[in-house]
Formats: structure tokens, C-alpha cells, sequence
């Protein structure tokens, strides 16, 4: 088996965002677009109508996109935005289809263009390709960080919704857990997924897959072949990155993982292949405290 992965980065990516509400728009708002910062603003005006930023409304009988699966992620938002979602009248997509060299700007830019007519309506925004009602908080940040939704992935219902019976205590008691990226197709990279995980390891599990997907994000920056390293060393400064801090988050030795391919659009990650313990035992052995502990973390100014 080959020690490298070969990934062809495509030199367009589609991203698309629906508004929810309870009544029809008519034509784009225009003003609300305007209140939009800088640079989005300009962008906006600019790009409308190009397939670098199409906004179009239907009766949500007839939407061409499913949102029956929206869910709210964090516990800042109404928690009523999820039944308010299934439930709009109406659907405006956004929709926008970036370049290599306009990425990740040009979905931002969509993202940001939804939450302001979402904001001017009252409805609810909801991103179309990780299923996640977008939080308020990060809406219009001109910054990017995958922390702001961009991944598609988080945790799950504690303990299989209560269902696990297996022991707290007990390392590799069971495999309840697993994540899929649903987000990074759209920066020009594969999904990433952890399979088999135990429930006291959901966390750290998810905060692997977060700092993987952080150091693989440059490879998509530039449309063409990449090739890189099976077994990919992750740092401190990989984790701090996908928050948007620069401190690291550890300062010992990088944490390896194993990437292998299961699709050309979806890469596993596991233990590394030396490891002579099963996924769950090296989650426990092997990682450093951090990832265990790290629910959430602010970006620096």
C-alpha cells in the first residue's frame, strides 16, 4: 500500500445557504445587503446575479432544496429556530460557486449574504451542505475559521441519547460514536470521518477530526494534484488554528493519525497503523489532555 494520498483539488466548489420565511421576499433586499461590512458589502453588489452569487425565493412545496434536516447547533440561539425552519413558508437560496483563488472568500460571502436577509426577515438561515441553522454570532465575521461552522461536524447525543449501557470507566466499552465532515468538500477537499468511537472519547474523537481538517485546509487552497503523507502529524498550533487562536493549544510532540482513502471525496482517520492497541485505546493512550477538556474556544482579536 502506498505511504502517500493523492487528492485532485477542483478549481470550483458550489456552496448553498436557504432563508427560511414566513413570507415571500419579492426582489432581493438590496438594503439589507448594503449593512452587510466590509468587504462583503461591495462583493455583494458587485457579484448578484453572477453564478458567483445567486439569490432566488420558491414556495418551500417546491425548493429545490431539503432542509429537513436542520438542526441548531449551539445552545445561543432560540431553540424554537429548528421547528421555525421545517415549517417556513418560503426558501431563499443563496448560492455561490467560488474559484481555487476566490475561496474561501466566495463562501463567506454567500454565508454572510443569507444571515443578512435572514436578519432583515426575521427568518431563519440555514447552511444546505452541513444541515446547520448558521449561529448568529458568526454570520457576518469577515474572519475565517473553520470553528465558525464551516466543518459540519459536532457532537452528538450524550451516550447514544441514553441508550449506551456500557461503563464510563470502561476504555473501549463500546462503539457508539462516530463523525462525518459534511463541510469540507466545499474548500476544495475531501470529508473527513472517526468510526467506532466510545462514548467517553466523543469529544477528543471530534477534536481530532477538527485539527486534521485544519491541517489538511491548505491543500485546497490551489485547484490541481496534491499528495501528501498517510500518517499526518498534527500539533498544538493545528488545534489553536481551527479556533482562530495563536497560542498552541499543546507544546509536546505532534499527534499522529492514519488517513485512509474510502472514496475519492472521503478520507478515514484513525490510529496510526504501529499502534498496537485498537482506536479507542489510542485515543485514551495516546492524545493530550486538550482535546479531552476543549469544548469550545474563543478566536483571538
Amino acid at each position: 500500500m502506498s505511504e502517500s494520498i493523492r487528492i485532485t483539488v477542483p478549481e470550483q466548489t458550489v456552496s448553498s445557504f436557504v432563508v427560511a420565511t414566513e413570507r415571500a421576499p419579492g426582489d432581493p433586499p438590496l438594503a439589507a445587503l448594503r449593512r452587510l461590512p466590509a468587504p462583503f458589502a461591495a462583493a455583494a453588489v458587485e457579484r448578484l446575479g453572477t453564478p458567483r452569487l445567486r439569490i432566488a425565493s420558491y414556495p418551500a412545496a417546491y425548493s429545490p432544496w431539503n432542509i429537513g434536516h436542520a438542526t441548531r447547533v449551539t445552545d445561543d440561539d432560540d431553540p424554537g429556530l429548528e421547528d421555525r425552519a421545517l415549517g417556513a413558508a418560503h426558501h431563499i437560496g443563496v448560492q455561490a460557486v467560488a474559484a481555487s483563488g476566490d475561496r474561501p472568500f466566495g463562501h463567506q460571502l454567500a454565508r454572510a449574504v443569507a444571515g443578512a436577509i435572514a436578519e432583515h426577515l426575521d427568518a431563519v438561515p440555514v447552511d444546505v451542505d452541513t444541515g446547520q441553522i448558521l449561529p448568529a454570532r458568526s454570520r457576518a465575521d469577515t474572519r475565517f475559521r473553520l470553528a465558525d461552522g464551516w466543518l459540519g461536524a459536532w457532537l452528538q447525543n450524550l451516550r447514544a441519547g441514553g441508550r449506551c449501557k456500557a461503563s464510563e470507566d470502561d476504555v473501549d466499552g463500546c462503539a457508539c460514536v462516530g463523525f462525518t465532515t459534511r463541510g469540507l468538500t466545499r474548500l476544495g477537499l475531501p470529508e473527513l470521518q472517526m468510526a467506532g468511537v466510545a462514548c467517553p472519547h466523543d469529544l477528543a474523537a471530534l477534536n481530532v477530526i477538527r485539527t486534521t481538517a485544519q491541517r489538511l485546509l491548505p491543500m485546497g487552497e490551489r485547484a490541481g494534484p496534491r499528495t501528501f503523507a498517510r500518517d499526518l502529524p498534527l500539533t498544538g498550533a493545528d488545534f489553536a488554528a481551527f479556533w482562530g487562536a495563536a497560542s498552541p493549544a499543546w507544546t509536546d510532540d505532534p499527534v499522529v493519525v492514519r488517513l485512509t482513502p474510502f472514496s475519492p471525496r472521503l478520507i478515514r482517520v484513525g490510529a496510526p497503523e504501529e499502534f498496537p492497541g485498537t482506536l479507542n485505546e489510542w485515543l485514551w493512550d495516546e492524545l493530550p489532555p486538550v482535546l479531552y477538556d476543549l469544548l469550545t474556544c474563543g478566536a483571538d482579536d
